[in-house]
């Protein structure tokens, strides 16, 4: 009965180690909407803005998120740090085109 007992808490534990480092999942996906509403804050957008999103972090030696929007498009911030802001912040068509949301005009980009 003991053993059953330890391998249960060890279990506990073990999804609760894994899980606690997924605190940025959530349901809402990005849109392209969403990202429109973020660009109008230009310079001032920081990593804290897309704190609300699921992300894949892609970084290796500096920090990158990428935001799935649908099957055409994603967000790419990327940085030396998340306590400074984005080096870049980047809507990318999935034939890897790519513009700075924070000064480059969503508009065209899309309809190019």
């Amino acid at each position: 009965m003991k053993i059953k007992y330890n391998i249960i808490i060890s279990l506990v534990f073990t999804f609760s180690v894994i899980f606690s480092g997924c605190d940025h999942i959530n349901n809402e996906t990005l849109s392209l909407n969403m990202v429109q509403d973020l660009a109008q804050s230009g310079q001032d957008l920081t990593w804290n803005d897309f704190d609300d999103y699921p992300y894949e972090d892609i970084g290796s030696g500096l920090y990158i998120r990428n935001y799935k929007i649908d099957e055409d498009y994603h967000v790419s911030v990327g940085g030396a740090s998340i306590e400074k802001k984005p080096l870049y912040i980047y809507l990318v068509k999935a034939n890897g085109e790519k513009i700075d949301i924070r000064h480059d005009d969503m508009e065209q980009f899309m309809l190019k």
